[in-house]
């Protein structure tokens, strides 16, 4: 196996499947950047980006083998996957976009990293089912023969997920940054709004179908 290999594999995953931006984290991400917290928006995908990468790695090493032997823990990782969608959804749909545009740019205060680290962590590492969507993506990955999940190259595989997730957010607020203030602030209002009214209902139909299937 080419040294890196697992490495470079991770980076791609990572960083496309974090392209979207319908998920809690994304959102997070972007309203911070553009409310011009990017301090604490930093802080936050670093949370993130790390939590995803610890959550890839198990899932390579072949931690998704416990669905097949506690498949009550399935459930349980799926209705805290449903709770979390529903609650960041709801908040972005009641509370919306909130940018201030002072006469004068202040510098931004350097403080609450580390409970920005903790958020962005916590919304990853909460959603335990990730294991299983990461587990799933590595199964499809692998049809390809381009890839061989295991134990040995776990560590390798999750830090490259860790820097490609990481890389996207840290270039998404770089893209705010610049272009942030020529978007209005109503329309980036409505979008806020939209994303957390889809998020909130994407968990009520994944909910819906949990108690469907029960």
């Amino acid at each position: 196996m080419i040294p890196g290999y697992e490495t470079a594999i991770g980076f791609g995953m990572g960083f496309l499947g974090s392209i979207p931006l319908a998920g809690p984290v994304a959102l997070l991400v972007m309203t911070k950047g553009l409310s011009r917290e990017f301090y604490r928006a930093g802080f936050i995908a670093c949370g993130a980006s790390l939590a995803e990468g610890i959550m890839a790695a198990c899932a390579f090493a072949g931690v998704g083998i416990i669905y097949e032997r506690f498949p009550d823990m399935e459930r349980v990782f799926q209705w805290l996957g449903t709770a979390v969608l529903v609650g960041v959804g709801a908040w972005f749909w009641i509370r919306g976009l909130s940018r201030s545009s002072p006469a004068e740019p202040q510098p931004e205060r350097q403080e609450g990293g580390m409970s920005a680290f903790l958020i962005g962590f916590g919304l990853v590492i909460g959603n335990l089912g990730m294991i299983g969507t990461w587990g799933a993506a590595i199964a499809a990955i692998e049809t390809t023969g381009i890839l061989s999940p295991g134990s040995g190259h776990a560590v390798a595989f999750g830090l490259g997920v860790c820097a490609g997730v990481f890389s996207w957010f840290l270039l998404l607020l770089k893209l705010i940054c610049k272009y942030g203030d020529i978007i209005a602030d109503s329309a980036l209002n409505i979008l806020v709004k939209v994303i957390g009214c889809v998020l909130c209902v994407a968990g009520l139909v994944a909910g819906g179908a949990l108690l469907m299937s029960a």
